[in-house]
């Protein structure tokens, strides 16, 4: 009896020991905290590790949660090449220097980051870290003078410029083509050179649908305050702009939250995923009531861009020190067709904005762009906008 007591207590000082996270002779961890990462597997099976770094949360119903979708296509297509992850940094701006930094420290072959937010972020650490490879989206750079403005001193940085304004020009001329009153709106999250690139390319698609069309712009101030997205729509609503595009990340859902709760005959138009049939997929009441309001969504297609930035990994193709613009040509802008869309337009009108995205991607029609112009010479502001108000769209 004392013998099986001795023999049991050994087994159990055993397991004792591994759930304490004992440490196996060669240094490895047999169950503690310090086991290794996803990444650092993945490096160590010779993968190529992708970090995609956003300044903020997933959950936006947009481009973040499109860029996750994106490590997802890569884990599902190349698992045995790659190993991607999204780090959140939340949108804490004060959490965004030392989280970079700490990302950037543990040695991911591919940093991607991006909108116009994080450039003064990460140009120190493109300095500090010259042989990083980063794919940064949503800004351009300055690739040629050191003494300029915005310079990126590295060979090893590629830049995704997703012509937003090209796919807005196309929603522009869809919320014209409904609007009753004859009143639209885009509300934006923060004035900066990518919304103003949307806001460009939708009043010119607007007035190309209709030269008499009142296209105000109006900003919330945050890509993150629902409510603030909500207070501002409901300004617009109420002054009868029947037709919202909301252009801000999580503040634009407060569009949303504010269109089902006005008269029939207002509408919204959602950005850079299918915020629509996102909405539908809840299967909820609320949802399908957002789902019936968002006449399209100006896809953004951040996925189609990383994936193929991945692609062209593989092959050594990725043009590293440059600006890329991707758009409608490729399918990396477009707005979504859902079952909301064909009740509320005819084939005829379907077949018009198919035809007037194919102009773009073709060609045959030149959107214009904020990029390289700035606000004092007065130009898209006077040229489209019949009232511009830059507080809180009231």
């Amino acid at each position: 009896m004392k013998k099986l007591l001795t023999v049991l207590l050994a087994v159990f000082m055993v397991f004792a020991l591994a759930a304490c996270g004992g440490k196996t002779e060669d240094g490895g961890n047999t169950g503690g905290g310090s086991e290794k990462s996803a990444m650092e597997l993945a490096k160590e099976a010779g993968k190529i590790t992708i970090a995609n770094v956003v300044n903020g949360t997933l959950g936006d119903k947009s481009f973040f949660d499109s860029g996750e979708e994106a490590m997802q296509w890569i884990n599902r297509d190349y698992g045995d090449k790659a190993y991607g992850q999204t780090i959140e940094l939340t949108y804490d701006t004060a959490t965004w220097q030392t989280g970079l930094e700490e990302v950037f420290k543990q040695g991911w072959d591919i940093i991607i980051a991006g909108t116009y937010d994080m450039k003064e972020y990460i140009i120190p650490l493109i300095e500090e870290y010259p042989d990083q490879k980063i794919w940064f989206y949503d800004e351009e750079w300055n690739f040629n003078d050191p003494d300029g403005w915005q310079y990126a001193p590295s060979d090893n940085l590629y830049a995704m410029l997703f012509a937003q304004n090209e796919g807005s020009y196309v929603a522009g001329y869809m919320a014209a083509t409904l609007s009753q009153t004859g009143k639209i709106a885009f509300m934006g999250g923060m004035d900066n050179s990518v919304l103003d690139d949307f806001y460009v390319g939708f009043a010119q698609g607007a007035k190309a649908a209709n030269p008499d069309i009142d296209v105000k712009v109006a900003w919330m101030n945050s890509f993150s305050d629902v409510a603030a997205g909500k207070d501002c729509a409901d300004g617009l609503y109420n002054t009868g702009y029947d037709v919202v595009f909301a252009c801000g990340g999580q503040a634009g859902l407060g569009g949303f939250d504010k269109v089902i709760a006005t008269p029939e005959g207002n509408y919204i138009i959602g950005v850079d995923g299918d915020q629509g049939s996102y909405f539908a997929s809840l299967g909820t009441d609320e949802g399908n009531a957002k789902a019936a309001r968002c006449i399209t969504s100006m896809k953004k297609n951040v996925n189609q861009g990383f994936y193929s930035a991945f692609q062209m990994e593989l092959e050594g193709k990725v043009p590293y020190g440059t600006n890329k613009k991707l758009g409608l040509n490729g399918g990396y802008v477009s707005c979504a067709v859902t079952d909301t869309t064909k009740n509320l337009f005819t084939e005829d009108q379907l077949a018009t904005f198919a035809k007037v995205a194919d102009d773009i991607a073709n060609g045959t029609t030149v959107v214009d762009s904020a990029f390289n112009h700035t606000s004092e010479d007065n130009w898209f502001y006077g040229t489209f906008v019949p009232q511009y108000d830059s507080t809180s769209g009231k």
